[in-house]
Parts: structure tokens; sequence; C-alpha cells
């Protein structure tokens, strides 16, 4: 059904035939075990349907949190959709026991990825609203503008010298090319030139743009070299034009690689008249080389610069103009005191969690639904207390998510980096997920992936699993078994996350359900609480903890929890509390699996967990066997993934192994970092992991599989006494070798 749940003729009501094939699927499902998770807003935008003006960001995302409209029309989905009686069932989809988790909304928060830009953006009508539930707020909370504005002026710093160099762009290089201490970047193509015509001000620059395409970030002006204090206030004031209607972006970043923003990213609407801009913002890090970057890729309308300083201080309190009595306090104004940034990021905490609370409490009380509940994913500490008293927490993470240097989920133009997770434990994304979570609550990651072509996707589910179990988590879901409508008997990969035809992923999957859903590894130990704050009613610590670290929980809890490091949280599981936090035990100490993750000077990475009833290696074949102490020798491919797992016991075990994954005929570029539209076609072919394998003591037999599981031709296994080895081959033609013990 194509088109969704929803009548394609009025858009408003749920069609009977697209519901009639839901409750069909949903007992099919049941009747084979495989529960249900109902996620109540995911690609749905009311306010087309109701005749609202429409909101400023994808299926009402933002919007829908406060806009009363929207909320009541998103309960009254819930209550069409919980309510009804499946007639398969013969059970309300709200008491089923099939239905095992509703979702409030997906990926939805004010504090999601783009959330500070989207409500600078707001259309009227939906400012109106958020503005007038900020100055109610801000009654509630102070008696008078008087004390208001004391408040807000606390810790104000006047403008301080100017960090740049030759803002007005008089001085030039000994090139020319460009002014004194400013670099013209242009990337993948792209051109632009740098030029002082008369017309302008004495103090302003032409950029003439020759070449663009639709990435911002491929031309930049930019000036590095200076210093920024984590915590300080800042401000960047420029004036700007344009011969027609444009927009560019102001940055403040690191000026060296990882290249990470370091508080403020701001979109600039340029126009014919000159306009003067000043953007204030809170450094997050510290940073001895910093810098100011505008951005104007995209668009080939010439920019005008002048007068670009950045200085610290500048902050502003309550406005002139701004008054409690009359309701007008803007919910953003530039160059603000850091009371009032605090007190925006309550207010935005404070609303967000009667959200999700009161959707919570609709669909326990009023539908009386059994399900357990959740809001959204976590989206840092303000994200995670909105979610602290739903009845599980969520996450999502990608490693290498696909980029679009044009047009958005541009299926021609993308790429992937070939960078195996196994290499960079620095930057995994499990270390992340790890440190989302909340003490006394159930965990899970309901979307993770590593995109195809990558060469090392088959690190994914062995790696996900073995973490996962060991950091005890209660739930893992890969995005996606099939984005496919209708190509129910394709035979070969067609997009990044499809695991349906993916041995590099399904083919892991059994060996990832024994090690996390089936005992194949215990927990590494007991959980140590961190506490952030005492409790959430110091709110204002945790609205400074986003500002600070933004949604980054990880750098946040190894702070916290008093110079841990990543790897250290491979030896004990750090959970973010507030108070005292719930522990819960740990496994025996003779159960706890030993795992390691590291790198050798060659930047050659190695993950390996072993436990009594699996084990895992995933990353450069020549360091298997010292690490097994030669138990495990691989000979090829130089990067592979490897599992060992028990099947209901000591008898029975399933050897997992893949290289490189990948379709017939794929059309790599050069640096394989994309293969376009040129998928090639099926067979899906593996890279064979070839080695030995020293298995436990006695007697085993071996059959490799089928792809459809079914066992295959004998593998012969050879043995010094009572010890077997068994040789992996590309002669087996199998990624799975499956061995039973024989009897004494």
């Amino acid at each position: 059904w194509p088109r969704g749940i929803w009548n394609a003729q009025d858009g408003r009501t749920i069609e009977p035939e697209a519901l009639d094939r839901l409750d069909y699927f949903i007992s099919e499902l049941a009747q084979r075990g495989i529960w249900i998770n109902i996620n109540l807003h995911v690609g749905r935008a009311h306010s087309q349907y109701l005749g609202l003006p429409e909101t400023n960001s994808s299926y009402d995302k933002i919007a829908g949190i406060f806009t009363p409209a929207l909320v009541d029309a998103q309960k009254q989905f819930a209550r069409d959709l919980l309510d009804h009686v499946n007639p398969y069932r013969k059970v309300r989809y709200a008491d089923d026991p099939a239905i095992a988790f509703v979702e409030i909304t997906n990926e939805d928060s004010f504090f999601m990825w783009n959330g500070d830009e989207t409500l600078r953006g707001l259309p009227e009508f939906y400012e109106n609203i958020l503005r007038g539930q900020f100055n109610q707020w801000l009654r509630q909370r102070y008696a008078s503008d008087d004390a208001l504005r004391t408040a807000w002026s606390d810790g104000t710093e006047p403008l301080g010298q100017d960090l740049l160099q030759n803002g007005g762009f008089s001085e030039r290089n000994s090139t020319g090319a460009a002014p004194a201490h400013w670099n013209l970047e242009q990337h993948e193509g792209c051109r632009a030139s740098l030029s002082r015509p008369r017309h302008l001000p004495g103090d302003a620059i032409q950029i003439e743009i020759t070449q663009a395409n639709e990435t911002e970030w491929h031309l930049q002006l930019t000036q590095g070299g200076f210093a920024l204090e984590r915590g300080r206030y800042y401000t960047v004031s420029f004036s700007g034009a344009s011969d027609r209607a444009r927009t560019i972006r102001c940055s403040v970043g690191q000026a060296h690689s990882p290249w990470g923003n370091l508080g403020l990213s701001r979109r600039v609407d340029l126009g014919k008249e000159w306009a003067e801009f000043s953007f204030g913002f809170v450094a997050t890090g510290d940073d001895d080389n910093a810098r100011v970057s505008f951005a104007f890729g995209g668009d080939d309308a010439p920019v005008y610069l002048a007068r670009v300083a950045l200085r610290p201080g500048g902050q502003v309190g309550l406005a002139d103009a701004e008054s409690l009595a009359a309701r007008n306090i803007e919910l953003f104004q530039e160059n603000e005191s850091q009371p009032r940034i605090l007190d925006r990021m309550m207010f935005l905490a404070e609303t967000e969690k009667a959200y999700f609370d009161e959707m919570k409490r609709f669909i326990k009380e009023d539908l009386n639904c059994d399900a357990l509940i959740t809001g959204t994913i976590v989206f840092g500490p303000l994200g995670l207390y909105a979610q602290s008293d739903m009845d599980f927490i969520d996450a999502h993470a990608y490693w290498q998510h696909p980029r679009f240097p044009g047009r958005p989920w541009d299926q021609g133009n993308w790429t992937v980096e070939q960078k195996p997770m196994t290499n960079f434990p620095n930057e995994a994304t499990l270390f992340r997920l790890a440190a989302e979570r909340m003490a006394g609550k159930p965990f899970t990651v309901s979307e993770y992936n590593h995109p195809a072509p990558m060469d090392g996707q088959a690190e994914c589910v062995p790696m996900m699993a073995s973490f996962a179990a060991a950091q005890d988590w209660d739930g893992v879901w890969f995005y996606t078994y099939s984005h496919s409508g209708d190509s129910w008997d394709r035979e070969h990969l067609s997009s990044f996350f499809d695991i349906d035809t993916n041995p590099g992923k399904w083919g892991f999957m059994r060996a990832g359900a024994s090690i996390l859903c089936e005992g194949g590894m215990a927990p590494l130990g007991p959980p140590r609480a961190v506490p952030f704050v005492e409790s959430w009613d110091h709110l204002a610590d945790v609205a400074l903890f986003h500002q600070r670290h933004d949604r980054d929980m990880l750098s946040i809890l190894l702070d916290r929890a008093g110079g841990a490091t990543r790897m250290g949280m491979l030896e004990a599981i750090l959970i973010p509390s507030f108070g005292d936090g719930l522990l819960t035990t740990g496994a025996p100490a003779g159960d706890t699996p030993e795992l390691t993750w590291n790198v050798d000077t060659e930047g050659r990475g190695l993950y390996r967990v072993v436990a009594p009833s699996s084990q895992v290696y995933i990353g450069h074949a020549e360091r298997f066997a010292p690490a097994s102490r030669g138990a495990l020798r691989i000979t090829s491919p130089e990067f592979a993934a490897l599992t060992v797992t028990e099947l209901g016991g000591d008898t029975r075990l399933l050897v997992t192994a893949c290289g490189r994954c990948e379709n017939t005929g794929m059309q790599f570029s050069a640096d394989r970092r994309t293969v376009g539209r040129n998928w090639g076609e099926a067979p899906v072919r593996i890279e064979p992991v070839e080695g030995t394998l020293a298995l436990p003591k006695g007697r085993w037999e071996c059959h490799a599989l089928a792809p459809d599981g079914s066992p295959g031709k004998r593998v012969p296994i050879s043995y010094e006494g009572d010890k077997g080895m068994l040789i992996l081959s590309g002669d087996h033609e199998t990624m799975w070798y499956y061995l039973r013990r024989q009897s004494r």
C-alpha cells in the first residue's frame, strides 16, 4: 500500500483497505513470534491537512511538540489506531501483547541536529505560539521586569579587543590573491575570486563566484589562528549584501582536524541592501587555533562583506522594548547574556518534557495501552531529561552515514568513507551510544548500521551485538530490513542500509542473536552510575552541560567520571544518572567476557571479544594469530570479521566469517567511496575467509552451509590427539561452518 495508511482522498482519515492489510500483517507476524513497534509520528505533516500554515521542518518536526492543534492531531491518530480492534486477532491494538512498543515521534526534539536554526526561523504562526508560552513561563519565574533585567544582566561582559586581523580587508597578501590573514577555500572544482571594486565601501570586499555546486562549504572565506576559551561569550559582527537574495553561513570552529564547530553556525540572509549582522555565542571548547568562516557555495550570486570582527563579550540581557507585562520577550535575541540563554534552554526542555509526558499519559491512561512507551531518541542531556520518565530510553547511530555533497539523498551523488570502525575506536559511535543511557531505565538502539558498499561492513552486526551484550543493553534493531516496496525477489544490494540481501550483515544475524539475546556473552560487570547533577531540580546545570557539550553525552560522562576514557568503558559500564542512580547486579566474575579494542602503530585495528560461549574477532588478518595465541590464523583477506557461537549448548557451534561483500559488476570510483547508481547486479559476492581455527576439545563433524542455511558439503577437520583444527577455505563456498560434537 505505497501511499501509506492515510486515505488518499481526504488525507485525514485512515484508509480501510490499508488498515486491513496492516491488521493482517501484524497477525501473521505475531503467529511467527515477531512482535511489533508502532511509531505514531514518522512521516506525517498534520498541518497540511488541518489547514494550518506550513511549518519550516519536515513532517512538522519541532512544531508538533508545542502547537496545541498538532498535538491534538497526534492524539487523535493514536486513538484511531490503538483503539482499533484487529479482526484477525480479535483484540485492540492497545491490548495486544504483540504490540510490544509504542514510540511517540521519530527523531523529533528542540535539541535535534538543526533544532536551534529551525526555532530561529519558525513561521509567524508558530513563532507567536512559542513566544506566548515562553512569556508565560517567564512570568511564573520572575516577579517583575526589574527582577528579570537584573537576573539576565548577571555576568555580562563589554565588547573586548578584536581577535581578527584585517577585518576591513585593506591589507593585501604578497600574492594579491586574497586580503592579508584571510584564506579563500575552493573545493571540488568550485571557483571564486576576491576584489575591491571602487563602488564598494573602503572596508568591503567582493566575492565573485564563477563555479559553484550545491554544497556551501565548497567555497569559503576563512581566517584562523586565534584562541577561544571554553565557556566564554564571543560576538561576531559584519556587514553583508548581494546582488539578489541569497544565503551564506557564518560559523566559528576549529582551524584544524577534525574541523569541529566551536559554538556558532548561523544561516545569513543577504539582499541588495547592506545589512548589519551580529551573532553571539558561547565557546564550546578551548582552542588555540580557531577560525571564523563564511561559506557561500550553493549559489553563484556575488557576496559583499565588510567590517568583520570577532570580540569577546558583548552580551545583552533584557532588551529595552521587551517587557513581561507586554508579553513581547523574544525567544531569541542576538548577543544574549548567559542567564538569558540558560532560561531559554530550560524553558524548551520543560516544554518538551511536558509534551512527551502528556503523550505517554494519554496513551497509558486514556487509551489504556499496555505497550512499553518511549518518546524519541536521546538528543544530549536536555533531550535525556525530556525522556527521563519514559518506560525505556532509545537511541540511533550510524557509522560513516552516506554524505550527499549536492542534493539530499541524490542517489547519483553520494560518498561513503572507507573507514572500518575497528580502525578508529576514538571515533566509534558505540561509545557515544553507551553514554546516552540512563541509570534505572532499559536501553535500546532502534536504528544502527554500517552502510554498503563499505569494504568493512561485515564488522557491523558482530561488533554491535557483542558491544551491546558487554554493556548490558536491552535491544538492538538494525536499520533496515528492506526499503523495497515490491522487489521481493531481489537478490542483490540496492541501497546503503538494506540487510535482507546483504550477507555481510544478514549472514551474521544468527551469531548476533546468540551473543546478545541467548546469553552468549555476559555483561562486563556491575555498572557504575555517574551522576550529572543531584536531581532534575538542577535543570540549570543540565542546560549548562548542554550548552558546553551540545549533544555529546560522551564528553560529559567522561568528564564527570573523573578522567575515565573511551577505552576504559570497555572495562566498566558507565551510566549517566541523576542523583545516586540505580545500579543493576553485574555478571559473576567467572563469566565476564574479555573485550579488547586497539590499533597498532600502522593503524591496523583489532576488536576482540572472548566469552565462554562466543568469540568475536574483527580486524586485520595479521593481528588475529597473536591475539588468539595461534588458535585463529587468517591468511586472507586482509580485513575480516569472524565469530564462533554456541547454538543452544556446547555441542553445536556456528562459525561465521566474511571479508568484503558486494554485487557482481559494482562500479566503484577510484577511491572506492561511491558507486553512484552503478550498484551492479546479482549474485552478491563475498570475499571468503581463508585460514585455520582451533576447536574445543572433542571430535567434531562440520558442514558448510548453503546460502539458505541448509547443510552442504562436509568440511574435513584435522586432529592432533583430541585437538581439532578447522580449515577455512573459499573452496567450501560458504560463510557458515556448522559443527556438531560427536558422541564420545
